[in-house]
């Protein structure tokens, strides 16, 4: 069975890898039966981001631009990306990091839970063959922490509430009304899918690495006021 989903990038200052991971990430498509495409959202990048993918545009077809004039954050960046995706016709919507993170090879984990209908699909770091690869060990158990004590309080079936790659049905994922700016979005969104109901979760593995592009940083910052606003939805009824 033929498969229909965009691949949607949130992009804020990423000139030192935007250009290899698009090109890696529609390499990969090609080898996809059914329609795909790459929805990139600059979120007001400052560097260069925005000529790179104008020029990258004229090469790849299926290439969907969205240019925010100014940063409104991961989040914003996510709620543009749905609306487009939904009014685009995609049944799903795979979100990546624009950074070179995670493998384009783990598109292929999702394509299973896809075709059979899953509306919410996360990959994880922390089960059934996930793994981290260079991380600081710090970063890694603060991370394990939290999304044990997420699961147990959320109480969905799973190991990585914080993991940006993930994949959700276009039609769900409009109706995830999130407010959040930052990361902490993802919770919110797990969050809101739950109080929807009847809503069907599934985890695929995969490996994080280290960022390996010189000049390319991570746009997550560790802080007592980013652990209260994602604690806040472990108890928010």
């Amino acid at each position: 069975m033929n498969i229909n989903f965009c691949v949607v990038l949130p992009i804020y200052n990423e000139q030192e890898c935007l250009e290899t991971c698009i090109r890696n990430i529609a390499k990969y498509l090609e080898k996809i039966e059914g329609r795909t495409g790459i929805i990139a959202v600059d979120d007001g990048s400052t560097d260069n981001s925005k000529d790179i993918l104008i020029s990258l545009q004229a090469q790849i077809p299926n290439l969907l631009l969205i240019f925010h004039e100014q940063n409104q954050g991961y989040g914003g960046a996510n709620r543009t990306a749905a609306i487009a995706a939904h009014q685009n016709n995609f049944e799903y919507a795979l979100v990546m990091d624009s950074d070179g993170t995670q493998s384009v090879e783990y598109i292929g984990n999702f394509i299973k839970p896809m075709r059979e209908g899953k509306d919410f699909i996360k990959a994880t770091r922390y089960s059934k063959g996930g793994k981290v690869i260079d991380v600081h060990w710090k970063r890694v158990w603060i991370s394990r922490i939290g999304n044990r004590l997420a699961r147990f309080f959320i109480d969905v079936p799973l190991s990585d509430f914080t993991n940006g790659f993930r994949a959700i049905k276009t039609d769900l994922w409009v109706k995830l009304l999130t407010t959040e700016r930052g990361f902490e979005s993802l919770i919110e969104e797990v969050y809101l899918a739950k109080k929807i109901g009847n809503i069907s979760f599934e985890e695929v593995p995969y490996v994080l690495t280290a960022r390996v592009e010189e000049g390319s940083v991570s746009k997550f910052t560790y802080s007592p006021e980013v652990y209260k606003r994602y604690a806040k939805y472990l108890f928010k009824k």
